[in-house]
């Protein structure tokens, strides 16, 4: 026997295992949990194949799950935060539930989890740009199954922990701002000292943390892009706003992903080039980034007010005043900053912890500016928000052509404007979106077929949902997420009243939050022309963030749906004829006034006022050119409020939207004759002749407004204008009119000099007297 062949036995093993681990660790810089399974599992037996059947700095073995309630699950859930965190400090890793971890034998995960569970039970330990992939593979009829929990790599910063661990008898396990990192097949905690060492001397360049401008007075962040992609009117608002007098802050305002850092950068590079400013200070508080591999950290430069001070000094050169105690610091910083017109860029305002920083901003001297981006707008003081929304398809296409020019991009070849909008579209025009789907795909086929797809099944990204809306959602206050999960449940805008019934809060506390969501560019309002009013909905990829961490909260989105239906079908509205009335105007069915004016009659029929003049005012909302519903609510104003002013102006309003011919229009234009006759105003007389003269020609048989006419031109003396009107009609009338237009006409006769014509209407009166 050769001597030397176990050796190279050994030898071969060795290289083969080496072989295994780092197809795995591919597996996981891919996000492949299929790929891994494959590798390390027989599909018959659920087993782990031969190689893989121990535990490594890779992988690790749990028999179950953690259970989401309970006296122990806290505790449960901080060992698998560590294990999480020890996994992403490395290399990334994978974690198998439902395997025994003595005898490697499949027993069967049976608790149900999935990504969004699993991540939501890790929040409370682990920084959100650690997020999980879980997979539940290999389902028994008995529903127990292999959880797949796959954990990304780090970034070029080791992550904390952002909480300490409960306490298990009297002891911690971790501590907040501690760490953990996979040694071998164990999990080792470090204490935050520890960690701090260990951070510092590993010595890693950050990313973001050099500057396009870094000389005497000017420091600029160096844009993340490589050619700027022009926003043209979004361009014009910020350069306006830094330039305006009266602002001093300029807050760029949009969910993750939309361009408010590109933006911001631009228009500080632009000011410098035209010398707008003696000096310019910038930083940021960016801390992590969405990659093709998923969500990176960052370094956040912008820890403490501390740092923002010491940096405004080392850009003005007075580095000297960093020694100085933090009340004087800030007293000279200030004095130096309002020596003369200067501007200050903090990105990534959300991140920032420290309220001093806020206050600072809100606080400026005179004739500084900043400009600021954020997902929110936290600056208060004479700042104007800026709204960065999507990007329209021109921004689009422009885009991703300039993505072609890059090599990271040299797949997408002579992709075609077409093209380029078929995806953008698909991703709701987020530059993030976009560039994160191509960077993910290996064609412009594939990228197309994976946007449609996702569109399809109204599902993007996890993790795009996650770094886009994570933490602005869980900033937002108890009713602005309430608000959201009202608005992701149906696909079309909904109006202010169906929102306020399924929140169950008042009115103007529902306004107020959605004006600030519509701020934040996370509702969008848009005008019904059916309710001429605002409705709100969402962008698709927003509904599917909050339609996604609603998943695990299934009785909530159920709740939901039936509080909107109940009230698209009217259940609150005992009626049964009033509850169809209101049936078809809340669905939108009633383009018209005429559901609303129907109701309203039926509810002053009833002497409910107030529900009346309510429902009136909102026909004409809806409707301002409906004849009928200010005719009728002048109506309802001259006898029910007495209020002949109010009356007199809905029938104008009625009156310039009558119909052109016919006995409607005649009866609008007598009424508003006849209000008007009374008025008070100086030309009451011409105004009411003129209306009254419309009324009698659309309806010559129409005695009330005949007898209206002639009194008003009798008033104006215009006796033969007077016989015109009454002499043809006097016998047609009855005795009530009769003996209003006797008068009238007499007098006339009498001013014309019509003595024969004057004694025969004594006598025909009389004799209808005595009839």
């Amino acid at each position: 026997m050769d001597p030397v062949a176990p050796k190279r036995y050994d030898a071969r093993r060795v290289e083969r295992r080496a072989d295994m681990r780092e197809e795995i660790a591919q597996a996981i810089r891919q996000k492949n949990i299929a790929v891994a399974v494959r590798f390390m599992f027989d599909k018959s037996t659920i087993r782990p194949r031969f190689g893989y059947n121990h535990e490594t700095e890779l992988w690790d073995y749990k028999r179950d799950c953690p259970p989401k309630n309970g006296p122990n699950a806290d505790a449960a859930w901080a060992n698998i935060a560590s294990d999480v965190l020890a996994f992403h400090n490395q290399q990334g890793g994978l974690i198998f539930f439902g395997v025994d971890d003595a005898s490697f034998q499949f027993v069967g995960a049976s608790r149900m989890l999935d990504s969004k569970m699993f991540n939501d039970q890790l929040r409370r330990y682990l920084p959100d740009n650690i997020f999980v992939e879980y997979s539940r593979e290999f389902i028994q009829d008995d529903q127990r199954y292999l959880g797949v929990a796959l954990i990304p790599p780090r970034g070029p910063m080791p992550a904390r922990f952002r909480a300490g661990a409960p306490l298990t008898n009297g002891k911690r396990k971790f501590e907040k701002e501690g760490s953990a990192r996979r040694e071998g097949d164990s999990t080792r905690i470090l204490s935050p000292a520890k960690t701090e060492a260990w951070i510092q001397s590993l010595h890693v360049p950050t990313v973001g943390n050099s500057f396009a401008v870094d000389i005497p007075y000017f420091r600029i962040l160096k844009p993340e892009y490589e050619e700027f992609v022009q926003r043209s009117e979004l361009g014009r608002q910020i350069e306006r706003s830094l330039r305006d007098g009266r602002i001093a802050v300029t807050s760029l305002v949009g969910i993750g992903g939309m361009g408010k850092t590109a933006l911001a950068t631009w228009a500080a590079l632009r000011a410098y080039e035209a010398q707008e400013f003696k000096y310019i200070v910038s930083v940021t508080a960016k801390d992590r980034e969405l990659t093709a591999t998923g969500i990176v950290g960052l370094e956040n430069k912008l820890t403490s007010f501390e740092r923002l001070l010491d940096e405004i000094a080392d850009v003005l050169q007075f580095p000297d005043l960093r020694e100085l105690p933090i009340e004087k610091k800030e007293e000279e910083i200030r004095t130096l900053l309002g020596s003369d017109k200067g501007l200050i860029y903090v990105d990534n305002l959300e991140t920032v912890d420290d309220v001093r920083i806020i206050d600072f901003l809100d606080e400026l001297p005179a004739g500084v500016r900043a400009i600021v981006t954020s997902r929110r707008s936290r600056v208060r003081v004479a700042v104007r928000p800026v709204d960065i929304g999507t990007m329209n398809d021109r921004e689009v296409v422009a885009f991703v052509l300039m993505l072609t020019k890059q090599a990271a991009f040299k797949h997408l070849g002579r992709i075609t404007p077409a093209e380029a909008l078929r995806v953008g579209s698909a991703w709701n025009g987020i530059p993030l979106a976009i560039r994160w789907a191509f960077a993910r795909s290996k064609s412009v086929a594939e990228a197309i077929a994976s946007a449609e797809a996702a569109v399809a099944i109204g599902r993007q990204s996890e993790e795009l949902l996650e770094f886009s809306f994570r933490r602005v959602f869980d900033n937002l206050s108890p009713l602005e997420r309430k608000v959201l999960q009202v608005l992701s449940v149906l696909q079309r805008a909904i109006p202010i009243e169906a929102i306020v019934a399924s929140t169950a809060s008042g009115n103007v506390d529902v306004i107020d939050s959605l004006d600030d969501l519509v701020n934040d560019s996370l509702a969008v309002r848009e005008f019904d022309t059916n309710r001429n009013d605002y409705c709100y909905t969402l962008l698709p990829i927003t509904r599917a963030f909050v339609q996604h961490d609603m998943r695990s909260n299934t009785a909530q989105a159920r709740d939901l749906h039936k509080k909107l239906r109940d009230w698209f079908e009217a259940y609150d509205v005992r009626s049964s004829d009033e509850r169809l009335i209101v049936r078809q105007l809340r669905q939108g069915g009633a383009a018209d006034d005429t559901a609303l004016v129907d109701l309203a009659v039926a509810a002053e029929r009833e002497n409910k006022l107030d529900v009346a003049e309510r429902l009136f005012q909102q026909a004409l909302s809806r409707a301002p050119r409906s004849w009928r519903a200010a005719r009728l609510y002048g109506e309802f104003l001259r006898h029910k409020r007495q209020d002949l002013a109010g009356a007199l102006r809905l029938y104008g309003q009625a009156m310039a939207n009558a119909p052109a011919r016919g006995p409607d229009r005649s009866l609008i234009y007598r009424e508003y004759g006849i209000l008007m006759k009374d008025s008070g105003e100086p030309d009451a007389a011409d105004k009411a002749s003129v209306a009254l003269k419309e009324a009698v020609t659309e309806a010559p048989n129409d005695l009330i407004a005949a007898g209206a006419l002639a009194g008003v031109l009798d008033r104006k003396g215009a006796s033969r204008a007077v016989i015109e009107v009454l002499e043809s009609r006097f016998d047609r009338g009855d005795s009530k009119f009769r003996s209003i237009a006797y008068p009238v006409l007499l007098r006339a006769y009498d001013r014309t000099n019509e003595i024969l014509k004057a004694a025969e209407l004594k006598r025909r009166f009389a004799e209808s007297a005595h009839d």
